[in-house]
């Protein structure tokens, strides 16, 4: 009996020691088993009550040596007692957007998509945590409740991601990311004691207009019915960009629209990329202006690209708007024409001389069964 049990502990013992080493070995040689990439909500919790205004941001943490370049995030709300109000996306990581951040009310849910060209893999060394933002949500607490429901008491407002959230890998194969997801659990007090507005906060505090930007006219058959529109895109790093405005007026009656005596007034864009031009015969003045939340603007004007006004001759088709980097490029290459030119004609010059050289020399000259050429 005595050596049966103590036949049974051995083989436990034994067990335990093979499945602790396989599971070391297995974290070593799977260390995505144990890191993951972490989407959060941040702050996690906090208490509001009716008429207070907060802000949660969305985060990004990647694991040890993992990159992402693609998130979709969807982030769900008790819209029975919260209303998100506004997303801002002007400190995002994210600089291509492939779904513009959108607000359900009905459902309560806040989603949005986009990618990093470059990838992201982590914050460096001392960033304090600001740099790894998504987006940022302002929610509403108000007076009366949205779906009607009347609190008798503190009442928990989860926020949580959807099953639609992830993540992909910055590996050239769109690897899902494993994740971890961290929602946020915030209480809805009866009353307020002092009325909080975190997000006018950030808006008073933004004096700074948004980055210059550069908008070209832009023409492609299968969009606007193949008509003329304008392309553009700037950030604000600070409230966030709101909304673009296309302003179009006849250069000989600046503020007038061309060939009639209305006034040209500023038009809200219905995209915060593209805009279809009124004057398809381009030859009006345009002005451009990004507006931020703050209501702070920055404007790009460009001059008719036809008429007697226009900057440069040449179809539409072909006088696009083009970057300062692809006119140097254009305006170098005759330059590296004349330089090469130039340069063999040195090597030419010196290649004659060296005949010339060994010509009249009296010297015995070596052989050279590999002769190269000067430099």
């Amino acid at each position: 009996m005595g050596k049966n049990t103590t036949q049974t502990k051995t083989m436990n013992g034994r067990m335990i020691a093979g499945l602790t080493l396989g599971a070391v070995f297995g974290l070593l040689l799977f260390p995505s088993a144990l890191f993951a990439a972490t989407l959060s909500v941040d702050p996690t919790e906090g208490t509001y009550g009716p008429g207070d205004m907060f802000m949660v941001t969305v985060r990004l943490d990647t694991a040890t040596d993992e990159c992402v370049n693609v998130a979709m995030v969807e982030l769900h709300y008790p819209n029975d007692w919260i209303k998100a109000t506004v997303v801002s996306k002007g400190e995002s990581l994210l600089s291509l957007w492939t779904d513009e951040p959108t607000i359900d009310h009905e459902r309560g849910i806040v989603s949005f998509s986009g990618g990093i060209p470059a990838g992201y893999c982590g914050r460096v060394q001392g960033d304090p945590g600001k740099t790894n933002i998504l987006a940022r949500v302002v929610f509403n607490v108000p007076g009366n409740m949205i779906g009607g429901k009347v609190a008798t008491g503190p009442v928990p407002m989860e926020v949580s991601f959807g099953s639609s959230t992830a993540l992909y890998l910055n590996d050239g194969f769109g690897t899902p990311a494993t994740l971890r997801l961290e929602g946020a659990t915030f209480e809805r007090a009866l009353v307020s004691t002092q009325l909080k507005n975190e997000w006018l906060d950030v808006v008073h505090a933004d004096d700074v207009p948004p980055d210059q930007f550069i908008a070209t006219i832009e023409h492609d058959p299968n969009m606007f019915e193949g008509r003329y529109f304008l392309a553009f895109t700037t950030v604000d790093k600070q409230s966030g960009i709101n909304h673009f405005e296309v302003k179009e007026d006849d250069p000989e009656r600046l503020d007038f629209v061309r060939g009639k005596n209305d006034h040209a007034e500023f038009v809200t864009s219905p995209s915060l990329y593209y805009f279809e031009l009124k004057d398809q015969e381009l030859k009006s003045r345009i002005t451009v202006r990004a507006v931020d939340n703050a209501r702070n603007h920055t404007d790009q004007i460009l001059p008719p690209l036809r008429g007697e006004y226009a900057r440069s001759p040449g179809t539409p088709d072909t006088a696009r708007e083009k970057s300062p980097l692809l006119w140097l490029v254009y305006g170098s290459i005759p330059l590296l024409l004349l330089l090469s030119a130039g340069y063999f004609f040195f090597l030419r010059r010196k290649q004659d001389a060296g005949v010339a050289d060994t010509t009249t020399s009296t010297e015995e000259q070596p052989y050279d069964e590999h002769p190269h050429t000067p430099a």
